[in-house]
């Protein structure tokens, strides 16, 4: 009997041990998986752990038209559905979606040598809805199949300014950014939710204790030649902005990176000297350039390099000629790593137009199919004439616009006189006018589609001619008796500035002449200079300005460093300003708040500093503040796909031409 004993708790312990590792671990093949209504063909029936379903990991990506892969020496699955990336480890509770970090109810195990993932998450992170029903237990799963479309047609756009140079680090205009933007991809980009999201990087993480930044890439990715982008890529990209010869405007971007480590050749990590907040939206957007081709080239010598006219990406789009003045044509990368034959158009044409007047008549005429901003005082008409031929979408525009001050000029150095020019302007008639109300006055730099607006107790600055004129007569300027055109006059110098603007655009072009004509009312005389894009824009880098009305395009992190910090506004030795601190607008109390806000992953406590920023720039005026539009975007039916975000369009690769 002893021995019989022995035997039944030698085995019932083999058993254990069998079973060591997936406790709590259900096999229960009674459950079914249904979707879209078909029952999912499983080779390993699915299992409960802690009241998840699991299920073979390559039967339910591809049932959700993902293309997965298996890295055996990390045990990692990684899933690729288009712009999208689910990443998974073995035992490990720590998924990633689309590029961050979350925390998984149950980590996928391995069971009857098959690899077991959480089917909820798995299906929900692509976009499926899932319900769960007991009798009989069976998990459906719901979600819209993805038709691929036809490859084919050009796209074509216009712009009323030339670009000035395709090397993203290098570049400041928007010119510029919408055809690099399209060749260049960076490590994160914006998500339709205006969220940091994977691009070339599938993932990544922040390690607190050691202030480190890890990227994992993309093994698929690719510069139009053929060559891997690499972790060397990114290490040689960053470590040139922050070059000592590097004369662009994007090194407070890297300002805190320590050092940068290659891992592998797709890991590279980024180490940091203090916490920046910033640094994933701010350097994480910042298209790469190739090693293998600028590697070798003095970082003094890159904005004369042949690669600023003719760059090689490793974006959708390739670069394929620059006719300056006249058009800028791009063609699709074949070997794009998002595979499913994205992207779907064939090539891009962006047209050059002398003002949105002409560019809007092309747009009307058919030869364009895209216009991203209707003239504000033809919308009505043209939503009504071409209903039949095109579709509109309205949106607010993630930018504003404003008048810089040059504060280095004594006239302007005077804030009261700052004051009464903005007290002088009626900016509410403006909106109305110019803009046909499809726009907000705005009063500081946070503006309504950042998540830090609301700064309280902001100055409106209300407009009166009669307290303007107050202001100036305080000030010391003064009406001469017996004047003849009414001009202020203090210490023999008259009251005039001059403003500048960029031509072609007609908008810009009314604001002045309507600044104009308050102004006078006032006793100032304003003389403008309506100029070239690319001459105005090295007029402003040189501070050769009295008064520049210009606009921002706004990165989806609120920071200001560029524009607001006194370190943006110092010249390099050929007296340009790198920086965007063009204006020269210098307040110890405002850097100070712009770097406690870099230094604070806290969100709350980045708004709380970022109003009491806004009060500081609202009282001291560098600018005045005009601003934000609301825009509406013309768009021929034949172009389709076309994905859109709270503050505008997205993922150029899954637009399409209609046949």
């Amino acid at each position: 009997m002893g021995k019989k004993i022995l035997f039944g708790v030698l085995a019932v312990a083999m058993l254990a041990t069998l079973f060591v590792g997936i406790s709590q671990v259900e096999a229960n093949p009674r459950i079914s998986v249904v979707i879209n209504g078909a029952p999912l063909t499983l080779d390993v029936a699915p299992v409960i752990q802690n009241g998840r379903t699991l299920v073979p990991m390559r039967a339910i990506f591809e049932a959700l038209g993902a293309r997965v892969s298996w890295d055996d020496a990390t045990s990692t699955v990684t899933a690729y559905r288009r712009e999208e990336a689910v990443v998974l480890q073995i035992g490990n509770r720590t998924a990633w979606v689309n590029g961050p970090a979350r925390t998984l109810d149950v980590p996928p195990v391995i069971v009857g040598g098959r690899t077991m993932v959480p089917l909820r998450f798995v299906a929900e992170a692509l976009g499926a809805e899932v319900a769960w029903q007991d009798a009989p237990p069976t998990v459906t799963v719901r979600f819209t199949p993805y038709v691929t479309p036809a490859v084919g047609g050009t796209l074509t756009l216009g712009s009323t300014a030339d670009p000035v140079i395709l090397n993203p680090i290098l570049s400041t205009d928007t010119a510029s950014g919408d055809i690099h933007g399209r060749t260049h991809l960076a490590l994160v980009r914006a998500s339709l939710e205006n969220l940091p999201m994977n691009s070339l990087a599938d993932r990544w993480s922040w390690d607190q204790a050691t202030l480190t930044w890890r990227f994992w890439l993309n093994p698929n990715v690719k510069w139009h030649d053929g060559t891997p982008v690499t972790s060397r890529d990114v290490k040689f990209t960053f470590d040139s902005i922050a070059h000592a010869d590097y004369d662009g405007p994007r090194r407070p971007s890297v300002q805190h990176i320590q050092e940068i480590v290659i891992v592998s050749p797709t890991i590279v990590d980024i180490r940091m000297r203090q916490v920046d907040a910033s640094f994933l939206f701010n350097a994480g957007v910042q298209g790469l350039i190739p090693h293998h081709i600028l590697g070798n080239v003095p970082v003094r010598e890159m904005r004369a390099h042949a690669y600023s006219r003719n760059p090689i990406g490793n974006g959708p789009f390739m670069f394929t000629r620059w006719v300056s003045g006249q058009f800028v044509e791009l063609t699709r990368n074949p070997n794009f790593f998002q595979g499913g034959n994205r992207p779907y158009i064939n090539s891009i044409v962006t047209r050059i137009y002398p003002d949105l007047n002409v560019m809007q008549a092309a747009w009307e005429n058919g030869d364009i199919d895209w216009f991203g901003a209707l003239m504000t005082d033809h919308i009505d008409r043209i939503q009504r004439e071409h209903a039949n031929r095109a579709y509109f979408r309205e949106v607010p525009n993630h930018a504003y616009d404003y008048i810089s001050f040059n504060l280095e000029n004594p006239i302007l150095a005077d804030r009261r006189v700052r004051e009464a020019l903005v007290v002088g302007l009626d900016r509410r008639a403006m909106v109305d006018t110019i803009l046909d109300r499809r726009g907000v006055v705005i009063h500081a730099h946070q503006i309504a589609t950042s998540w830090a607006t609301g700064a309280p107790g902001l100055n409106q600055y209300e407009h009166s001619a009669v307290r303007a004129r107050q202001m100036l007569d305080a000030a010391g300027w003064r009406v001469p008796a017996g004047s003849r055109d009414g001009v202020r006059v203090k210490d023999g110098q008259r009251l005039s500035l001059r403003i500048m603007t960029n031509a072609g655009n007609v908008i810009r072009g009314d604001i002045v002449s309507l600044a104009e004509s308050y102004w006078r009312r006032i006793g100032v005389e304003v003389r403008p200079e309506i100029i070239e894009w690319s001459v105005m824009l090295d007029r402003f880098s040189r501070v050769d300005y009295d008064l520049t009305l210009i606009g921002w395009s706004l990165g989806l992190d609120p920071d200001p460093f560029n524009m607001f910090h006194s370190s943006q506004a110092e010249r390099n030795a050929a007296g340009v300003v790198p920086g965007f601190n063009r204006g020269q607008f210098r307040n110890a109390e405002a850097d100070r708040l712009i770097e406690a806000a870099r230094a604070t992953m806290d969100i709350a406590e980045r708004r709380r500093l970022y109003h009491q920023l806004d009060v500081i720039l609202n009282r001291e005026l560098p600018y005045i503040w005009l601003f934000q539009r609301t825009v509406v975007t013309a768009i021929a039916n034949r172009l389709q796909g076309v994905q859109w975000a709270p503050t505008g369009s997205r993922f150029l690769e899954a637009w399409f031409i209609r046949p």
